[in-house]
């Protein structure tokens, strides 16, 4: 809508600066005119003065006299009716043009940039929103419609955004391209659309990432380093590009930007544990299995955080490793076997094999928090040693958290 309020703001302008001449113009022949009366009065005198010596020298006669005095008094009425209504008429144009052309150019502003048909653009939409199976015939008209007006005020960002949408849920993802790069000619320091480009590039191209889209997605990220659709886009070229170790890296940083019980975390979820799979089997990651069940007796709640943690064995309380998966019922329950890596390693600059002895725990948040706390569904904690991290450690959720623990666990 800026191009139409700069528009209306432009003729608006030229309306004042018509109706600012009108006025001066008035002005200037206010001054003109009481010169004229004020030449018109003395000359009207002078020449009442001159008639009245004539006819005292006996030059004119008393008719004579009476003749000439009101032809003067009609002259002086004919002048000062010609004078006085001259400039009405010319003061009075200017402004009724101004006025007329505010009201021809805005019009003209309105139907040329396309805005009337906004009204039928939010109608369509509505009705296309509200329907339960949109007909075929609607979304092409929506189409068209959103098309014409894009050409006649390319630089709309919400129609732009409007259309790539549109194609990329028809699975277009070359049809969206264009609209992204036009966004990102917008807004040349905008993460998020420069992640989308990047992205709609990625999937058009078969799932690879070239020269351009590389660029893209290295620029998204050094602006926002937790940019979601980049950090998805280059942990998955990472997995197929068998770079595992690498993937759970970046995805482990997406999976913290997330919220926790989200589809798209759950998502993420199995494919870092998947890849955590794939990099210990590769040997570019060490750790290892924890199969994490809930025993016949509990009965989980649909929605909770799975939370599975390791400490030493020496008794310091402080985590050693921790993971975090959502649940879901229906989605993503138990059993699940997890992978505990030295990427979820909290304490910085240490490994896993740094300590000979772990001890592996689980319990079920029915918060979403990692401090346990009462009627949490908990395991018993299971003793892993060193030489024991090539197998995969037993884990039963086999009781309920009766009160919260004194200290943290």
């Amino acid at each position: 809508m800026s191009a139409l309020y700069i528009g209306l703001a432009l003729l608006l302008a030229i309306a004042l600066g018509l109706c600012v001449l009108a006025f001066r113009s008035r002005r200037v022949d206010d001054d003109d005119q009481q010169r004229h009366r004020a030449a018109q009065r003395d000359f009207y005198q002078q020449r009442q003065r001159e008639l009245q010596a004539d006819a005292d020298m006996g030059l004119i006669d008393g008719q004579q006299l009476s003749e000439l005095r009101a032809e003067l008094d009609k002259q002086l009425l004919e002048e000062n009716s010609e004078f006085s209504g001259a400039p009405g008429r010319r003061q009075s144009w200017p402004l009724i043009a101004s006025l007329v052309l505010l009201v021809l150019a805005s019009v003209g502003l309105y139907h040329a940039q396309g805005y009337h048909q906004e009204l039928a653009l939010r109608a369509l939409q509505q009705k296309l929103f509200t329907s339960e199976q949109p007909q075929q015939g609607d979304i092409e008209a929506f189409e068209s419609l959103v098309e014409d007006i894009l050409q006649r005020r390319p630089d709309t960002a919400e129609l732009l955004v409007m259309m790539a949408s549109i194609r990329r849920q028809q699975g277009d993802y070359a049809g969206a391209i264009p609209y992204y790069q036009r966004l990102v000619d917008l807004y040349p320091d905008d993460a998020d659309v420069l992640a989308q480009l990047a992205q709609a590039r990625y999937l058009a191209a078969q799932r690879q990432v070239d020269e351009e889209t590389r660029r893209l997605l290295d620029k998204a990220l050094s602006i926002n380093p937790r940019q979601a659709t980049a950090l998805g886009v280059v942990g998955i070229d990472a997995f197929a590009a068998g770079e595992y170790a690498n993937a759970v890296a970046i995805w482990q940083r997406l999976l913290s930007s997330l919220p926790g019980d989200s589809s798209e975390a759950m998502v993420i979820a199995s494919g870092l544990n998947e890849a955590k799979k794939r990099a210990l089997e590769a040997g570019s990651l060490s750790g290892l299995a924890v199969d994490v069940s809930l025993a016949e007796t509990m009965t989980a709640p649909p929605q909770a955080v799975l939370f599975v943690v390791a400490r030493a064995g020496d008794g310091n309380p402080m985590p050693v490793a921790a993971l975090r998966l959502p649940l879901i019922d229906g989605v993503q329950s138990l059993p699940q076997r997890l992978y505990l890596t030295d990427s979820d390693v909290i304490r910085q600059g240490q490994q896993l094999t740094d300590f000979d002895n772990l001890q592996l725990s689980a319990h079920i948040s029915l918060s979403g928090t990692a401090m346990r706390r009462q009627d949490d569904l908990v395991s018993s904690s299971v003793n892993v040693t060193a030489d024991q991290l090539d197998s995969a450690a037993q884990l039963v959720i086999d009781h309920k958290l009766s009160s919260a623990p004194l200290g943290p666990r």
